[in-house]
């Protein structure tokens, strides 16, 4: 039913025709709130380097957003006696760290508690480190096989994931 209006009848609504109107106008809003249209939502996230898109599900755009970066600083060897800083990387007996807070180290017993354990990998056999370029990488080799990796930029020190080689401080695949 629609709703009547005294306008367009040209002459005063009955009292069947107003109970009719409320009648259709409680029927209306009973069926709004049992059935809510829906808002529009998260419809796609799109990252692209350091940025995050939000678009939603009616094709808005809800903005783009930086994204933070992990500034990760590779120290070396663990040092006493040396001040470190939150995301600094050390190895110690064949494992990578990450600092979780500034201190000044210590011993390593007295400052274990502000390092995060990042990658653990197997004490190489001998002292001494297989040199390769690029195009010589061998393609299958033992799982945490360490390595050095002669680049354009210098040295890289290299381990085999278990698939492919990667970059021991930067973490990408080669």
């Amino acid at each position: 039913m629609s709703i009547i209006y005294r306008a367009t009848k040209g002459a005063p609504l009955s009292a069947d025709e107003i109970d009719g109107n409320f009648k259709e106008l409680e029927e209306r809003l009973t069926h709004l709130e049992e059935h809510p249209e829906r808002g529009e939502g998260i419809g796609k996230i799109q990252v692209v380097n350091d940025q995050m898109t939000l678009i939603g599900t009616f094709g808005s755009d809800f903005g783009t957003f930086y994204l933070p970066k992990a500034s990760l600083n590779p120290c070396g060897s663990w040092t006493s006696q040396i001040p470190y800083q939150k995301l600094d990387l050390v190895t110690y007996e064949n494992t990578l760290y990450c600092c979780v807070r500034d201190h000044v180290s210590t011993t390593w017993t007295q400052d274990e508690g502000a390092w995060k354990d990042i990658l653990s990998l197997p004490k190489p056999s001998s002292n001494t480190l297989p040199l390769y370029e690029k195009a010589t990488l061998p393609r299958e080799e033992n799982l945490g096989k360490l390595a050095l990796l002669l680049e354009e930029e210098g040295l890289a020190l290299i381990f085999f994931n278990g698939k492919t080689w990667q970059r021991l401080l930067k973490g990408d695949n080669l």
